[in-house]
């Protein structure tokens, strides 16, 4: 396997709807990226396909060469197993696939691999909002809520790599339907299909109006992050409650990670928060100030917004690959 001399690095974020590349130096600058959208649930095979035409893409806007390229990270909705398994991912209709098997074949680097929100975390912490903190957890509030853990430099995913499901920890005893079939979990409440779900029972069910409505054509699960940011600038009242209520849970979730870890740094992601972090942020940590214990360790806590946006899973995949292949 040829890795080359120079020292740039391949990060892949692979999603539930798209593929987004980046070319990175040790110091997450980035040198080209590409993204390339898919339709979920496809063949395995396909991705990785799709994938290598999003690295080659990259690699032209970098003008750089396949030997130029030290190592590769990936980060994908899965839990993933030492020898690069991943186990489960069920918006790509993925069971025990060889990811970093099949891309190592493909591509010729050495090649490693992370979830997602554990690669997003990552990236915080080496490049972004977390850095030099000792502990950073991440909670990303998008279509659902994720999260990830970094202790001393490392992801902390549990012994079965399983860990840090911060969006699955409950909130509300015999609450909301979660889309994992449970009861109660954080996002159930704070993720996007929490405030769709808040907001069409406003509609539906109480009879409010919202200018939501006309924004997704009132097809409120695909509702954006950029609509429910126009509505809660405007002071839509029904997106007002609504999103007010998401960070109020979010808060708890916060509380929940401070009190259980007491971390350095938490750090607040996702497309919500991109579109609407400045406009939440207090009324996050003032719900996390009052839910946690003791207070010593929410004044210990930082909380901040993430700074890598769209390309934290990506940078944190390359950031992953530098530190486990020791570059």
């Amino acid at each position: 396997m040829e890795s080359g001399n120079s020292q740039f690095f391949v990060g892949i974020d692979i999603g539930g709807t798209k593929i987004q590349v980046v070319i990175a130096d040790r110091h997450g600058a980035i040198h080209g990226e590409a993204r390339k959208k898919h339709k979920g649930a496809v063949d395995f095979e396909w991705v990785v396909g799709r994938s290598v035409a999003a690295v080659d893409a990259a690699l032209d806007k970098a003008k750089l060469g396949r030997k130029e390229i030290s190592a590769l990270g990936i980060g994908a909705p899965s839990p993933i197993l030492p020898d690069g398994t991943a186990v489960h991912a069920p918006n790509l209709g993925w069971q025990n696939v060889p990811l970093v098997a099949t891309f190592a074949q493909e591509l010729g680097w050495p090649t490693y691999a992370a979830n997602d929100c554990d690669a997003g975390t990552f990236g915080e912490h080496r490049f972004g909002a977390g850095q030099a903190a000792q502990t950073v957890v991440g909670l990303f509030m998008g279509t659902g809520i994720g999260g990830g853990l970094v202790r001393n430099g490392e992801i902390l995913a549990g012994d079965n790599y399983q860990g840090a499901e911060f969006g699955h920890t409950k909130v509300q005893v015999g609450g909301q339907r979660c889309g994992c079939g449970a009861r109660g979990c954080l996002e159930a409440y704070a993720s996007k299909l929490g405030i769709a779900s808040f907001v069409a029972h406003q509609v539906n069910c109480e009879g409010r109006e919202t200018m939501l409505t006309e924004l997704c054509d009132g097809d409120y699960r695909s509702l954006r992050s950029s609509a429910l940011a126009k509505a809660y600038r405007a002071t839509d009242a029904v997106a007002v409650a609504a999103i007010d209520q998401a960070a109020d849970y979010l808060g708890i979730g916060v509380a929940n990670a401070i009190t259980l870890l007491a971390p350095s740094v938490i750090v607040l992601g996702g497309g919500v928060i991109e579109a609407l972090g400045s406009l939440l942020l207090n009324r996050v940590v003032s719900a996390a100030e009052q839910a946690s214990w003791p207070p010593g360790s929410f004044a210990d806590t930082s909380i901040r917004l993430a700074k890598l946006g769209d390309h934290a899973v990506a940078l944190g995949a390359a950031a992953w690959a530098i530190q486990r292949g020791q570059f």
